[in-house]
């Protein structure tokens, strides 16, 4: 074979099995973030808040204000309502497109995470990792929100694999250098403070690792750090020369409260068992990932094990604990978890710990025949259960089931055989489980159609051709607008006018939306037109 043909042979060999890994993660990943069931509706907090403020940007072209009924917020940072209101203008108002930019960025942190992985521990571990990451139900129901922390936990990925190329590529530090700092400043535009706890996070590997990595004297971080705080610094001004000091006060005196008291009153201890809960199995797997990570010969422990156990203990110790603050961890979660999970199936291929091995897959195998026989029995006789279209639940639990009965069906069927070809499957069959679960829940709506009776009450009669056509105010008194059912029912109201608290600064013949507590301070001749929960459409006399 000629030498040009022989290269270039070899050229497409490497850079297909370079870029296989990704196109398997994204064909495992993408699947289920475009599986979804035909309905959708928002969850009112901090979903359709982000929407409808997204909403009123495209309308008015306001991309400085963030209001909520024509008056000044700036209860937080503006980057994810720029996000989607940049989606809306692709894709147009809804739900969905509302719900891209985070899909996209979760897409985008499994491809980072193996691509951490790659440079922090073997291939294998890294795409286990990262398939792991896309097998988290937490992280894939938030996946699909159009919230900031995905994005965020996207952007915090960047920056750590920039470091890694600024460390593996020391001619091209400058330019990864700046890549790395900018991801700071584009968090906080995101959610302002919450990347403090990141950049202190990664303290151990800046501090430990400096003399190879050398960044604490790379320019480039340094010019990367103002560079990134430009859109936040900029909006910040502009906020301030309109609505002077109001934006700073609500803006950082919020976080100060969220700093200093726990508004959830969920105790010291609640990331102890929320994120096993959310995360079922991978924590579990993660925390004998943790040891044998500290045994292991694998370089730059003081990032892939030292950022998550640092950053967990500052988000513990943080006052306001919620369930989406730890979706920054689970990415590595994810990688400890792959560490454990090969680990496995390493001593499965070698038939050492037998009985570790077989006890796994059989309390595997258990856990899916209970889900089978619970979703059976949902299905066949609903009436046991007091639970409303418990089918949907019925499917979510056999498809999670079926999945975790492969190893054992792996094992049975490779027992008097070579088991080296088998070990991916039964390492396979670990995931199918909750991947099978997270499939089911998207397709049944259980997952993306939080609120359905709003949107139905506004999208079909009688309500829908009235709030199509005309503009509808809101009259607060007892209810403010920032209550749950008012958020959505503002972002299905295609026209909302305008708030106040006195019905007669209306126009006579106006509709509005009226808490049913208020309805005894409007005239009598008010007519009602229809109810959704707490909340009445009106036309005033």
């Amino acid at each position: 074979m000629p030498l040009s043909s022989s290269l270039t042979t070899r050229r497409f060999s490497l850079g297909k099995s370079f870029l296989a890994p990704y196109l398997v993660l994204s064909l495992w990943v993408g699947l289920l973030l475009l599986l979804r069931s035909p309905l959708q509706s928002l969850m009112p907090h901090d979903e359709g808040l982000y929407a409808q403020q997204a909403r009123w940007i495209v309308e008015t072209g306001d991309w400085v204000t963030q209001q909520w009924w024509g008056a000044p917020v700036h209860d937080r940072m503006m980057g994810i309502q720029w996000l989607i209101a940049a989606s809306y203008k692709l894709f147009g108002v809804s739900e969905w497109s509302a719900r891209l930019p985070g899909a996209i960025a979760s897409w985008g942190a499994v491809m980072l995470t193996y691509a951490i992985g790659l440079r922090c521990l073997t291939p294998q571990i890294a795409l286990w990792g990262a398939a792991i990451l896309a097998a988290t139900p937490i992280w894939m129901q938030a996946s699909r929100l159009a919230t900031q922390d995905v994005p965020l936990t996207a952007l915090e990925l960047l920056g750590i694999w920039a470091l890694l190329q600024s460390e593996a590529q020391p001619q091209r530090r400058w330019g990864w250098g700046l890549l790395a700092g900018s991801t700071v400043g584009l968090g906080f535009m995101l959610k302002s403070i919450m990347v403090i706890p990141v950049v202190m996070a990664l303290v151990p590997y800046l501090l430990l690792d400096h003399r190879r990595h050398r960044h604490l004297f790379n320019p480039g971080i340094y010019l990367g750090l103002v560079v990134g705080m430009v859109p936040a610094i900029a909006w910040l001004a502009l906020s301030v020369q309109r609505y002077g000091s109001l934006p700073l006060e609500r803006t950082f005196g919020l976080l100060a409260n969220l700093a200093q008291e726990d508004f959830h009153n969920v105790g010291p201890l609640y990331y102890f068992w929320n994120i096993p809960l959310n995360a079922f199995p991978w924590p579990l797997l993660a925390v004998p990932g943790v040891w044998l990570g500290w045994q292991s010969p694998y370089p730059r422990k003081a990032l892939w094990l030292g950022y998550p156990l640092v950053l967990f203990t500052l988000l513990a110790l943080f006052k306001t604990r919620t369930w989406y603050y730890p979706l920054q961890l689970l990415p590595f979660v994810a990688l400890l978890a792959a560490l454990t999970l090969t680990t496995l199936g390493a001593l499965y291929r070698s038939h050492r710990r037998p009985r570790l091995v077989t006890g796994l897959t059989v309390l595997l195998t258990s856990i899916g025949a209970v889900l089978i026989i619970a979703g059976g029995v949902a299905l066949l006789q609903p009436q046991r259960f007091p639970v409303e279209e418990l089918w949907r639940y019925g499917l979510v639990a056999i498809a999670a089931g079926l999945g975790w009965l492969v190893p054992l069906a792996v094992s049975w069927r490779s027992a008097h055989h070579q088991r080296g070809e088998s070990a991916a499957l039964w390492q396979g069959g670990w995931l199918l489980g909750p991947w099978g679960a997270i499939a089911l829940l998207y397709a049944t709506g259980l997952w993306g159609n939080y609120n359905p009776d709003i949107k139905l009450a506004l999208t079909t009669p009688p309500l829908q051709e009235i709030v199509a056509q005309n503009s509808v105010h809101a009259i607060v008194n007892s209810i403010g607008l920032g209550d749950e059912d008012a958020v959505l029912i503002t972002f299905y109201t295609p026209q909302p006018g305008t708030a106040t608290d006195d019905w007669q600064t209306l126009a006579p013949g106006s509709y509005a939306w009226v808490a049913v507590p208020d309805l005894g301070a409007l005239p009598a001749e008010t007519v009602r037109l229809g109810q959704v929960r707490d909340w009445v459409l009106v036309q005033l006399p």
